[in-house]
């Protein structure tokens, strides 16, 4: 196993997506969170030392990188920021797509924000990015890009090798800064057959894989999407771990990925919405009972906690994790 991954204990803590709604507990507004690294740096290393995480996870994904394109953005305190229209409507405007450059307003405080906290974090750091088919829908429109695929499928490869470069080079930019491993998002995939998926996302993914991960920086395939069907298919890819939402029957995720590789989830990330701190406790420790003896297993949020969730109901859930192992020794 990576080493980076080893220092992710089997049955230790867990390690909850909780960047937005954590990022309360400082006296700043989300919109300037996200483009102050100093102000990250502060949280990022307070998540931390105040929490048994076995893991500070930064999810910014889904938006970031579209917004460096520049699609329009928007950014509350108690929502995910909020992504305009599509920026290309016609299959033909991805010809002449011109890509960001790694360093700009959008991203560049998050990667600096990763490099002033990464030195002063015990655990590993690990940031969010999207994925090359992901990031074509949103900048394309779902629908849009789907059909595409099928009708322009020499266009859409095209789009999808520069958008992979892309990612590698923004990728490549928090592995410098210090980041212990990326948390790459595919979740669009969940809406394309698994023989789409091998097509279109598996080979751009894994070009990825293969320029970044080493023995000092791993790559996390998520998704948060239905993918049971296209499980075969994901188990292909060479990523160090697989990162689910709760819609993934983690049964059939162990018996396609097997025991070499870590498998984290998958707790609803919309139960913590819910004022029904009991629900919490309970679900988590369904969860645990049913899969705490797969030793490369991580307990984890199906995806990233909304700014708008309590943070005591994130509380209690690591307060119930905690129980649980105490309980079991």
């Amino acid at each position: 196993m990576n080493s980076i991954l080893e220092k992710i204990k089997p049955h230790n803590n867990a390690m909850p997506c909780v960047f937005y709604p954590f990022a309360k507990k400082i006296p700043i507004v989300l919109s300037e969170l996200l483009n102050n690294s100093k102000k990250q740096k502060q949280f990022l290393i307070e998540t931390s030392d105040s929490y048994p995480v076995s893991a500070v996870i930064r999810m910014t994904e889904l938006w970031c990188e579209a917004a460096a394109f520049g699609m329009e953005y928007h950014i509350t305190d108690n929502t995910f920021p909020e992504l305009g229209s599509p920026l290309y409507n016609d299959v033909h405007e991805l010809q002449d797509a011109l890509l960001p450059k790694v360093d700009n307003k959008i991203t560049t405080p998050l990667i600096e924000a990763v490099s002033l906290a990464a030195p002063n974090i015990e655990q590993p750091l690990i940031v969010g990015a999207t994925g090359p088919y992901t990031l074509g829908s949103v900048l394309n429109g779902s629908e849009n890009f789907m059909i595409d695929s099928m009708t322009e499928p020499e266009i859409v490869h095209s789009f999808l090798e520069r958008l992979t470069n892309f990612l590698i080079e923004y990728i490549s930019a928090y592995k410098s800064a210090g980041a212990s491993a990326v948390l790459l998002a595919e979740p669009s995939t969940s809406m394309i057959s698994p023989d789409m998926m091998n097509e279109f996302s598996n080979p751009y993914l894994q070009k990825i894989i293969q320029a970044l991960q080493d023995d000092k920086f791993s790559v996390i395939y998520h998704n948060c999407g239905s993918v049971n069907m296209h499980m075969e298919t994901i188990s292909k890819l060479d990523a160090d771990a697989f990162h689910f939402g709760n819609e993934v029957d983690l049964d059939n995720a162990f018996k396609c990925i097997g025991n070499d590789k870590l498998i984290m989830g998958n707790i609803d990330p919309r139960l913590f919405l819910l004022d029904n701190q009991p629900e919490i406790e309970k679900t988590t420790m369904e969860l645990l009972k049913k899969y705490s003896s797969y030793d490369n297993w991580r307990i984890s949020t199906g995806c990233d906690l909304s700014p708008s969730v309590p943070v005591q109901n994130v509380e209690v859930f690591l307060r119930t994790v905690e129980k649980y192992h105490q309980q079991s020794k």
